[in-house]
């Protein structure tokens, strides 16, 4: 019952907090120069992993690997007011502009933003390749890289066959927990670090989880910690 509260507690606060943690000790550790390229390519294995599982679920349900289908196999939700945005049909298009972000008000909240703007930089491009390699997603702005909105271009949203709606599975059965999320990006971002920055990245991701475990508590850094050997590129039991 405890670990069930555990993992019931984690939000996506908890998952913008590591990152920009895990960020910030790789950058402290070696520099800003040889750190951001390794810290951008753990975000696109993590993300195309995501995508990855998205598909997978499609697939299951008989969808086609659209634009469509990929905006409805989302794998996250948040508190209603913690993501505003607004979307407009363009052609065949979806033209989306974000207003307000919970990763961007968690890191600017928290001093952070110089390093969670890694994630936007990376993240959006990498969930669609990850779903399909041939969709096309243009990400014209993000608020933590300089933008006042987020500004992204969904291509062909509104083309080709579109999702069969009496055939997907469950919401709920879509969304994944959010200690799964934050734990998948701190088994991917130490996988990266230390293949790539050896001894360095080790130290980085055992510091971010110590912060994490100081800010929050020990058993929800232990919950990262037992669920780094989870296989995140297939899907989770009836999920």
């Amino acid at each position: 019952m405890r670990d069930v509260k555990t993992r019931e507690a984690f939000t996506a606060e908890h998952h913008a907090l590591l990152f920009a943690w895990i960020a910030r000790e790789a950058i402290v550790r070696i520099g800003e120069e040889e750190a951001a390229p390794v810290i951008r390519a753990a975000v696109r294995l993590y993300g195309e992993q995501r995508g990855h599982r998205m598909a997978l679920r499609a697939q299951q349900d008989g969808q086609p690997l659209s634009m469509a289908s990929y905006l409805s196999y989302r794998e996250w939700e948040v508190p209603a007011g913690e993501i505003q945005q607004t979307g407009l049909p363009w052609g065949g298009d979806l033209r989306a502009q974000v207003r307000r972000c919970c990763w961007a008000t968690t890191w600017q909240q928290e001093g952070l933003t110089d390093y969670g703007k890694y994630y936007c930089q990376e993240i959006d491009k990498a969930v669609v390749r990850g779903f399909n390699p041939d969709l096309v997603i243009d990400v014209k702005g993000t608020r933590t890289n300089g933008s006042w909105m987020c500004q992204l271009v969904y291509h062909g949203a509104f083309e080709g066959t579109l999702v069969h709606e009496e055939a997907q599975r469950a919401q709920e059965k879509r969304i994944l927990p959010w200690s799964y999320h934050t734990a998948h990006l701190y088994a991917t971002m130490s996988a990266v670090l230390q293949r790539e920055l050896g001894t360095a990245g080790v130290a980085a991701s055992q510091a971010a989880l110590e912060t994490f475990s100081a800010r929050f508590c020990i058993a929800m850094a232990d919950v990262l910690a037992g669920d780094a050997g989870t296989d995140f590129d297939v899907l989770p039991e009836e999920r």
